[in-house]
């Protein structure tokens, strides 16, 4: 008899306590309608409305993105935008205006992959569009591919991919590459 009493006491105590940790422990209050992240999500992701980054080196600027919205992955640093309006800095004072519907920027390598139908414009007439374009940060190119037309006064280029520095000045493209003296359309 002493043993069934001593195991509903222990039972007593045992949910005693367990109703004293439900009304005191610290628990987040989440608004009516919020979906509650969880605590890896939390630490993992943080989000910004209306922002950019720029790229700088030796004090000037490489490139400028603009965007909707910007997701930057806590741990690696690497960045996802949506909606971009960019500038790309080139050597001789120009600028290339860049949009894209999103962006992943590789916080390591400096890269930026944009996908979507990229559009880019230079402040000397030179237009390019593609699906995918990459800015190589370390080499600092422009690899673009899928549809890819590039104008230039009045040269047109296409083809299945494009690269080119940042100046615009030496491009080149392959895979049904084609090219027409005069066929710039304005």
């Amino acid at each position: 008899m002493k043993k069934a009493s001593y195991a509903i006491s222990v039972c007593f105590i045992v949910v005693l306590a367990g109703c004293f940790y439900y009304f005191i422990k610290d628990e987040p209050i989440v608004p009516k309608g919020v979906t509650a992240l969880s605590q890896e999500e939390q630490k993992s992701t943080l989000s910004y409305v209306g922002n950019s980054i720029t790229e700088n080196k030796d004090g000037k600027p490489i490139w400028k993105l603009g965007a909707e919205s910007i997701e930057v992955d806590v741990n690696s640093k690497n960045m996802i935008l949506k909606n971009i309006n960019g500038t790309f800095y080139q050597d001789n004072g120009g600028k290339i205006e860049v949009t894209a519907p999103t962006a992943v920027v590789d916080s390591q390598t400096k890269d930026i992959i944009m996908t979507g139908k990229v559009h880019a414009t230079a402040s000397d007439g030179a237009d390019f569009t593609a699906q995918e374009t990459r800015w190589s940060g370390q080499q600092e190119v422009f690899y673009g591919s899928g549809d890819v037309f590039f104008t230039k006064e009045d040269t047109l280029m296409s083809g299945d991919k494009i690269e080119s520095d940042k100046n615009m000045a030496k491009v080149k493209v392959s895979g049904h590459a084609k090219i027409v003296k005069g066929g710039a359309l304005k």
